[in-house]
């Protein structure tokens, strides 16, 4: 296996950078072309984050020095076949997260071809550049130059120049958007409302006839990795998000998170050559899975005991209550029995069994039997409640939390 070759292709994100981003705008005239879900100053790792909960890629316009660097006038997915270890490295010695950030969704080289992805075109073969349109924000080449159908993979080059362009290290890819109804996401847009957004789908996998079959998410730590895989595996789960766009379970379930920590420390301290692949990750047992559990007869019996005593135990704290509090007087609302442990076989079990509901936005909701009269009254719904939690938190050796709200 060569390790300067890869299979797979990474998209990296970076921090959010207004003046870089949104040039020559103010923060309102920014935040009309904006993805209302981040703030326009999101580090890199909340952009990944956002970008797996809407479930695809954003094109971009990618501007450097207030000028976007794509021709054709469509913005463009870009990805990279740098090896791993390659970019991370790179991202290093570049030292700014605002331009490069070793965050990043990796998905087959193949797959992304399939979905309508094209190798870049390292510079142009005549010095007779027409453009139809050259602005900061659209530079659109006469078709006699380059057909414009094939302009967004252009990247400038000339590595002769006196003022030298030269990003053909990047070994870089471009996608476009090809089908209207289809290439979106469902997102909130900058004034709070809620659409579709062109988009490169990837969690819906194979779902429509979609391309994309398993991906990696890489990070750069062991805290991010568990907190990506709490999302990712809130997501499978769910079946899709809030927003109800369907997701591929198979796809998540086959995915892995990379740990960029890892691949540096396995290159270069343990002279883990083959690990700046994919790959040679994947030999090495340097990728983690997503943390999905089967169910078992055990779990299912401790579950229905824990539920009973959690049931029981709000009886007794609503006639107590009752006791103290004869009429029903006070604010209205409501009280829940809720986890965010979705990573837990125990709670994995409880939403298979139907016992709990969810996730929502990485929210549990278990449904504790009521034995107890209704009653409106929102701090006799607590009371019960926090009597029910605990019994469940003794019983599951779960962290299970009172989660309320007014009427």
């Amino acid at each position: 296996m060569r390790h300067d070759h890869t299979s797979w292709l990474v998209h990296f994100v970076r921090d959010r950078n207004p003046e870089q981003d949104f040039p020559g705008e103010d923060e309102d005239d920014a935040g009309a072309h904006a993805v209302g879900e981040l703030e326009l100053d999101a580090d890199a790792f909340s952009v990944l984050k956002t970008i797996v909960r809407l479930g695809g890629l954003i094109p971009g316009y990618s501007f450097r020095k207030g000028r976007t660097t794509i021709y054709g006038g469509q913005p463009v997915v870009c990805a990279t076949e740098m090896p791993l270890y390659s970019f991370a490295d790179y991202a290093r010695k570049r030292s700014d997260p605002s331009k490069v950030s070793a965050y990043g969704i990796a998905f087959l080289k193949s797959e992304f071809f399939a979905a309508g992805g094209r190798p870049a075109i390292y510079g142009l073969s005549t010095d007779n550049i027409a453009y139809v349109s050259n602005t900061p924000k659209s530079r659109v080449l006469a078709d006699t130059v380059l057909p414009i159908a094939e302009q967004y993979r252009l990247v400038a080059y000339n590595p002769a120049a006196a003022n030298r362009i030269d990003w053909s290290h990047e070994r870089e890819w471009r996608w476009i958007v090809k089908d209207n109804d289809k290439d979106e996401v469902w997102a909130e847009h900058y004034n709070g409302t809620l659409g579709p957004m062109p988009a490169l789908p990837l969690l819906k996998g194979r779902l429509d006839g979609r391309s994309f079959s398993k991906l990696c998410f890489i990070v750069w730590t062991s805290k991010e990795a568990n907190e990506l895989q709490e999302l990712l595996t809130g997501l499978f789960l769910a079946g899709g998000n809030d927003y109800g766009t369907r997701f591929d379970k198979l796809l998540i379930s086959r995915s892995k998170i990379i740990v960029l920590a890892d691949v540096v420390e396995s290159v270069e301290g343990g002279r883990r050559i083959q690990s700046q692949t994919i790959e040679g990750l994947d030999e090495a047992n340097l990728l983690r899975p997503i943390q999905i559990h089967e169910p078992s007869e055990d779990t299912a019996k401790q579950i229905a005991q824990a539920l009973e005593a959690a049931s029981a135990a709000g009886e007794s704290a609503a006639l107590h209550y009752a006791k103290e509090h004869p009429t029903d007087t006070g604010l209205s609302g409501f009280a829940s029995a809720i986890t965010y442990d979705v990573t837990n076989p125990m709670v994995q079990q409880l939403l298979s069994s139907g016992f709990a509901s969810g996730p929502f936005d990485g929210k549990v909701i278990i449904k504790i039997p009521t034995k107890w009269p209704l009653r409106q009254s929102i701090d006799y719904q607590i009371y019960i409640m926090e009597a029910a939690v605990e019994s469940l938190k003794k019983d599951l050796e779960l962290d299970v939390f009172v989660d309320a709200r007014l009427d």
